[in-house]
């Protein structure tokens, strides 16, 4: 009796097994560079944002500019000649995307989280005075 059912299953995972073998696969359009860029800014303007929201949070200190509006004067001044002609676009995608994952699960940013962003972000500007 198990065998029957157990014969369907292995049938129909090989019709969807043949008909997916059809389908061709998604044509990959990010470069490495354009990837690097993504990450970049996931890495950098999600830091910002973090803070931003820990130090509305009342977690980490207030400055008189956001974190945000620090990281985008600070990529604004970046050389375009360090960045691809698109770079810039790829770079803020990132920046979007995480931001948008920061403002849907903004519960999970207790004292403890906000201490380890605070801690990045003073690495970020530590190496931007450095420069």
């Amino acid at each position: 009796m198990m065998k029957k059912p157990l014969l369907a299953f292995v049938v129909t995972l090989l019709c969807a097994q043949a008909v997916l073998a059809e389908d061709p696969p998604p044509a990959v359009t990010a470069s490495a560079e354009q990837a690097q860029a993504r990450q970049f800014g996931m890495y950098f303007g999600g830091t910002a944002s973090q803070y931003d929201l820990c130090a509305k949070k009342g977690f980490l200190p207030k400055a008189n500019q956001s974190a945000e509006e620090i990281a985008k004067s600070m990529l604004e001044k970046m050389p375009q000649s360090n960045l691809g002609a698109d770079q810039m676009m790829y770079i803020q995608a990132g920046w979007d995307a995480i931001k948008k994952e920061i403002s849907q699960n903004e519960s999970f940013f207790t004292q403890e989280k906000c201490t380890g962003v605070g801690k990045e972000w003073a690495k970020i500007m530590a190496a931007r005075k450095q420069k």
